[in-house]
């Protein structure tokens, strides 16, 4: 191995170090309170080396927030294996719940930075890759909804008032969940997830009036 390939891999090694340390300090303590400083120390580096790697605080909790999409769309992918609309939606409901619940303290981390994140602080090709990544989540709801459309399963209210109201559902009934809402009342989350299932299938889909 040349010089130049050993310094190329050391630079992506202490790359993926900052990340992996950044996720873990950010796990205890909220990314807001968290400083350049504290991952230097942790890793015992220069904060200027960080920078090498990473425009600014915001610009690190950006490849956070994009490499937890990448996961989740890699996920979604593997819906559209299924046959139908419905097992389609099934198996993206699960996909979705599934990364959102599957590790749970690395879904609060992501979402997280994406909140208090100042996209302004962000460099341009990070920007780019997150709006890229939108929409290629958006394009794989966009495949279901035209399949069930194709199916005569949806209702005629439009693809993104249904995306949308969707995804808000879901990302609602995680939420509940993760925040410990009706923590008393929710006796089998294995249940209270069916429901989720059958709740958004009853609004959306309109030949699917019973069970599902």
């Amino acid at each position: 191995m040349g010089v130049s390939e050993r310094k190329k891999r050391e630079f992506a090694q202490r790359e993926s170090d900052i990340l992996n340390c950044a996720i873990e300090l950010f796990r205890t303590k909220h990314p807001s309170l968290v400083k350049m400083d504290d991952i230097a120390k942790q890793l015992e580096i220069g904060r200027g080396t960080i920078y090498l790697h990473f425009k600014s605080k915001d610009d690190l909790m950006a490849r956070i927030q994009y490499e937890d999409y990448v996961r989740l769309r890699t996920r979604l992918e593997k819906s559209f294996d299924e046959p139908s609309a419905i097992e389609m939606s099934r198996k993206a409901i699960r996909a979705y719940i599934d990364h959102c619940l599957g590790d749970r303290h690395m879904y609060v981390v992501a979402r997280q930075c994406g909140v208090n994140l100042n996209i302004n602080n962000v460099s341009e090709d990070m920007r780019k890759l997150l709006t890229d990544e939108r929409t290629n989540r958006l394009t794989l709801l966009e495949k279901i909804y035209k399949q069930a459309k194709q199916e005569n399963l949806i209702n005629s209210r439009g693809t993104y008032p249904n995306v949308a109201v969707a995804w808000g559902m879901i990302r609602g009934a995680v939420e509940v969940i993760l925040e410990g809402h009706f923590q008393n009342e929710i006796k089998s989350e294995k249940a209270y997830l069916e429901t989720i299932e059958h709740v958004l299938f009853y609004g959306l889909f309109s030949g699917n009036k019973g069970e599902t």
